[in-house]
């Protein structure tokens, strides 16, 4: 997704974090299928995602965020080598159950990431987005917990002119 806005439904089961991250076709998916994989605190993979880096990313930071459908918290990184934000308090936080259906709007013309539960907006997850991102969903942080999402073509509640992808 590089401009306009995007709306896609996440149906979920247990606690996955759901997000957006920036696109890599280069980098080798192959090489990460041991352990434990996500792109929001793994320091150890930051130089792996950052030599991926295009002019195309645009001036914003922000290179991967995510939503904890644990505790309803935000994380995001710009892969720098240093600590990630981890933890975020933001307005309209809540937390997901199984069979919740999270709901997120990335409108790139206003920069802003906007989560949705159960069809009610909870409100805007990260500003100063810009350059083009893709979605993804991190399971598995939690060991004992059997994370799952379904990804569904939706329709944004009370239309902001997003289209479902």
């Amino acid at each position: 997704m590089t401009s306009g806005a995007h709306y896609a439904e996440f149906l979920i089961t247990d606690q996955p974090y759901i997000g957006i991250v920036r696109p890599m076709p280069g980098l080798d998916a192959d090489a990460y299928h041991e352990g434990e994989f996500c792109f929001i605190g793994m320091p150890r993979l930051q130089p792996d995602f950052l030599v991926q880096r295009s002019d195309n990313w645009g001036g914003s930071n922000v290179h991967a965020c995510d939503f904890s459908c644990d505790d309803g918290e935000t994380n995001w990184t710009e892969w720098n080598g240093y600590e990630d934000e981890n933890n975020i308090e933001w307005e309209g936080r809540e937390t997901c159950q199984s069979g919740d259906t999270v709901g997120m709007l990335l409108n790139l013309d206003k920069g802003t990431l906007t989560v949705y539960k159960n069809n009610r907006r909870l409100g805007v997850l990260k500003d100063g987005l810009s350059g083009p991102y893709c979605w993804y969903v991190c399971l598995g942080k939690h060991p004992t917990v059997a994370d799952a999402v379904s990804i569904k073509r939706g329709t944004l509640p009370n239309s902001d002119g997003a289209t479902a992808t």
